[in-house]
């Protein structure tokens, strides 16, 4: 796979990654400038597919190797770490780009339908348990699968067949809703988009016999995703 396919399914990866986010705040480097220029040419050229944002990032680092390999301190482009350069411009592109976050996603992550709060909703029995939930992967015919445990005050989450993580805190509140508190992650793409102390406000909308349906408000969208509990 060449770099350039890999940067593409990096940020690819990136732009449909909706389950946690917050605000990230970047000095003005290179990568703040890559990203608006990525927007830039997104909405200029009105991309509607993910799939097809790889000629606006092939131009975006063609006219700016220069500045790249100076911020690197390289001489040459297979000095400088590509995995590392595009998570940071699609961690930036999701939370500042409104145009790839309006055109790249919808309210549903993992499953297609959205559902109604529950009437007789009780919560007091999700406060402990496994589970797991599913978001888009590389290849539109699967779903990526994330691990969850909730024990206590802790919301532990394990990516790609346990070698990464996330940890967050949970806090739960009154109506069956909680906010999870960033904590660390080793996770290459979640510790770009978020930062320690960063808060996450859910609300469960559905407490069913195999999942749980969550809303999650997330700058200013309301995304909701489907929880399956592990027996």
């Amino acid at each position: 796979m060449t770099t350039t396919n890999k940067m593409k399914k990096n940020i690819f990866f990136l732009i449909l990654f909706l389950i946690s986010s917050n605000n990230i705040i970047y000095s003005q480097d290179i990568h703040d400038k890559l990203s608006t220029e990525l927007c830039q040419c997104l909405e200029k050229k009105q991309i509607k597919d993910p799939n097809k944002l790889a000629p606006c990032f092939e131009d975006i680092i063609i006219n700016n190797i220069k500045e790249i390999k100076k911020h690197y301190n390289a001489e040459t482009i297979e000095e400088i770490n590509m995995v590392e350069i595009g998570n940071k411009i699609g961690a930036k592109l999701i939370l500042e780009c409104k145009y790839a976050l309006n055109t790249f996603t919808t309210g549903t992550i993992g499953n297609e339908k959205k559902v109604k709060k529950q009437s007789d909703l009780k919560c007091s029995k999700l406060r402990k348990g496994e589970f797991y939930y599913l978001t888009p992967s590389l290849n539109p015919k699967v779903l990526d699968t994330t691990f969850v445990t909730i024990s206590n005050n802790m919301f532990l989450e394990r990516m790609k067949n346990g070698r990464t993580y996330s940890l967050l805190e949970i806090k739960w509140k009154k109506n069956c809703e909680f906010d999870l508190l960033f904590k660390e992650s080793n996770d290459p793409i979640k510790r770009e988009i978020s930062k320690k102390g960063d808060v996450y406000k859910y609300e469960i909308l559905q407490n069913n016999q195999n999942s749980v349906f969550l809303r999650l408000n997330w700058l200013g969208k309301d995304y909701q995703f489907e929880l399956f509990k592990l027996k």
